[in-house]
């Protein structure tokens, strides 16, 4: 009897949970309630943490021999470099939707007054497919209606609104919420009664706005697709019969059209719309942006190479990846360099010598680009540096800070290279795919050439913009990219250009003056095509028309131009400057095994082998071998391995109760096995291994075998 009472007091106890766990071993007594927590503060705790561990994060490496300051060292260099390039993304994602920000404001300032007209202000957003990137964009809107149109942004989302009521509550909970730091402490205002409005009356908010006035009330549907079409409806019709007292406007985030969105709605609602299609910038567009910013900005500590860049941006536009994984990636991927790499520590602008490890040097001497750099230096004759390199650490420091100093400057002058090559757009390939190209490669001989081979075939007007573009560039810098003007560093070839530019010019007048068109042999209208018959047969032939002075001058330009270009862009590649392992990488094994899904490589092998995912002796087997410790799940997935098409579900149970029944010293009694059997093979079910067969009833179906 007592029993029973035990019973019944811990199933009493747990009826205020939604879900528990069943373990057929444990004791009735021994399910109690745990007992209440005291409440801690959290920033008591979080002073704690930071005070104490917040450092371990990044582990020791040289086999857990390197010391403190290093990883501390290494965590500090991620943390800043990080945060240098967030605050340029987070400026770029600001400013990327200024126009349509202003336009949806002047758009409210000017929408007539709502209860002349009749009609509720709507404003519909197409923001594409990237529901992802959708947070930041109508987080702008609310802070910059709510300062400019005085206006009280109230964000819904489809999961908010489920229905009618709780969408209205969520309305006016948002709009009569105190300005405090409790989300329950509402200022709803009492009726002449004295009673409270109920929490999804429209009459509470109306109250409200006496007190608090409003020019208007936007409703932000920030997935409007995703809304029930009836229930968008009825909210609709709803704030219109409202409008002559309380000023509602709407803003709607369409991802496809909006004929495709009015085809939803009932056209008696449509007609209580009065509204207007705005664009925000597309994400393409944005990515760029970005690149130039995160990746291929000139102070960026670490440069990340092409073969990892290329799988992002493939990515990005394959799979139409949101904005905020791209950012996601190349935090990872700045994450794992720095975990990783012992020799980040080099990175820092403290020449902290104190610091090092013999395993410092040793691993630096073991770099294959210093190795090619001290074979090449002997090649040469410079034996006496090799020496010192490879003997006097003091000297090996002095040599890697030089180095980290000249990658920096290679950086530099890749990028002014890259702006000659890119500049009025003379190569049809993008800017990004351009400077992967070049860190991987270098400029090579067969872009030069496709770049000079555009350059001889342009009209004077198109290489009169070119060159004008080139020294604008050179004078003013870049500040996408952190270029500072370089005009006064490289004299003889801005002194070559300008010369150049001033020549064209001139022929293009002189040529104009005689009443003809300036051209060089290289352009295709200097070839003629002749006919000739002969015999009553007609034979084409293809000629070179005559060339005027003017003309051979250009050509001769032209000529030296291209000269002067191919010495000015040749460059090489990252990989060919000393101890670039220090700041370039280029793997993407890490990323793809993070950001690239692969669920059932996954559960296979948590099934196959759990200890690698419980990290539990229980679980740690040899060969593969099934043994009673394993989770029933896991025993059942290997018998299934072993199995047919077709299943005997009896002979199963047989084969499981063979290893976990009461044959072994710690065995399950029948019960307890039998009710862990059904349970494995009931997740075995919901993970899709298999299904009830039709054939037998007695028999279940495999649906899926390993490694297919």
């Amino acid at each position: 009897m007592a029993i029973d009472e035990t019973l019944a007091n811990s199933f009493e106890e747990k009826q205020h949970q939604a879900a528990y766990v069943f373990d057929p071993l444990d004791e009735a007594d021994s399910a109690n309630r745990p007992a209440k927590r005291r409440k801690v503060s959290k920033l008591a705790n979080q002073q704690e943490t930071e005070g104490t561990d917040s450092w371990l994060t990044f582990q020791p490496l040289f086999g857990g021999s390197e010391h403190e300051q290093c990883v501390r060292l290494r965590q500090q260099l991620f943390e800043k470099s990080w945060s240098q390039i967030d605050k340029r993304i987070q400026h770029i994602l600001r400013k990327a939707n200024e126009s349509t920000l202003s336009n949806v404001a002047s758009f409210l300032k000017a929408s007539p007054g709502h209860a002349s007209t009749g009609k509720i202000p709507s404003a519909f957003i197409i923001t594409g497919p990237n529901l992802a990137s959708q947070d930041l964009l109508f987080e702008q809107f609310s802070e910059n209606l709510q300062n400019e149109v005085d206006a009280k942004v109230i964000r819904l989302r489809s999961g908010d609104a489920s229905n009618l009521k709780a969408a209205l509550k969520k309305i006016i909970h948002a709009v009569a919420a105190r300005e405090t730091d409790d989300e329950n402490d509402l200022e709803l205002a009492t009726g002449k009664d004295g009673r409270k409005y109920l929490n999804y009356d429209l009459e509470a908010l109306h109250a409200h706005l006496k007190s608090n006035p409003r020019r208007h009330i936007i409703i932000a549907f920030q997935d409007s697709e995703a809304f029930e079409s009836g229930l968008l409806s009825d909210l609709i019709s709803l704030f219109s019969s409202w409008l002559n007292r309380i000023p509602f406007a709407l803003l709607f985030g369409v991802a496809t059209s909006v004929e495709l969105f009015q085809a939803r709605l009932l056209k008696s609602t449509c007609q209580c719309l009065y509204g207007d299609q705005f664009d925000i910038e597309q994400s393409s567009s944005i990515i760029d942006k970005i690149f130039k910013a995160a990746i291929a900005y000139t102070d960026v500590p670490l440069r990340l190479g092409a073969s990892l860049v290329n799988n992002l941006l493939e990515r990005q536009r394959d799979q139409v990846s949101s904005i905020p994984v791209f950012i996601s990636s190349l935090k990872y991927a700045y994450m794992c360099h720095f975990y990783a790499n012992p020799l980040t520590v080099f990175l820092s602008d403290d020449k902290r010598s104190d610091i090092l490890q013999e395993e410092h040097f040793e691993a630096v001497r073991c770099l294959p680009s210093f190795r090619r750099w001290v074979e090449t230096s002997i090649e040469e004759g410079k034996v006496e540096q090799a020496r010192l390199l490879l003997d006097d650490n003091p000297h090996l420091i002095e040599f890697l800070h030089q180095s980290v100093q000249e990658s920096r400057r290679w950086s530099v002058r890749l990028l002014r290279k890259l702006k000659v090559l890119t500049a009025s757009n003379v190569s049809s390939a993008s800017f990004s795919d351009i400077y992967l190209d070049a860190v991987s490669h270098g400029i090579e001989t067969d872009r030069i050439t496709e770049f000079t081979d555009s350059i001889k075939q342009m009209q004077p007007s198109d290489l009169t913009v070119f060159l004008t573009q080139v020294l604008d560039d050179s004078e003013n810098g870049d500040p996408s990219l952190g270029l500072d003007p370089w005009a006064s560093e490289d004299d003889d070839s801005n002194v070559f250009l300008t010369k150049t530019l001033t020549t064209v010019k001139a022929l293009q007048a002189d040529a104009e003056r005689q009443g003809n068109s300036l051209r060089s042999k290289y352009n295709g209208q200097t070839k003629v095509l002749r006919t000739t018959v002969i015999a009553q047969k007609v034979q084409l032939s293809q000629d070179t028309a005559t060339l005027t002075r003017e003309d051979t001058l250009y050509t001769e330009l032209v000529d030296d131009l291209v000269q002067h270009l191919e010495e000015a862009i040749h460059y090489d590649g990252a990989k060919s400057i000393c101890m670039n392992e220090i700041w370039l990488f280029d793997s993407k094994t890490p990323y793809k095994d993070v950001f690239i899904p692969r669920p059932r490589g996954v559960v296979e092998r948590a099934l196959s082998r759990p200890h690698d995912y419980l990290n539990c002796s229980c679980c740690e087997t040899k060969d593969d071998q099934i043994v009673s410790s394993l989770p029933s799940v896991a025993i059942l997935y290997q018998l299934y391995l072993e199995t047919g098409s077709l299943i005997n579900v009896a002979d199963l149970w047989s084969a499981y109760y063979a290893i976990v029944g009461e044959e072994d010293e710690e065995g399950l009694e029948e019960q307890a096995a039998l009710v862990l059997f059904y349970r494995g093979l009931a997740e075995m079910r919901a993970m899709g291994f298999v299904k009830q067969s039709r054939k037998k009833a007695d028999h279940v179906a495999k649906l899926a075998w390993r490694g297919l």
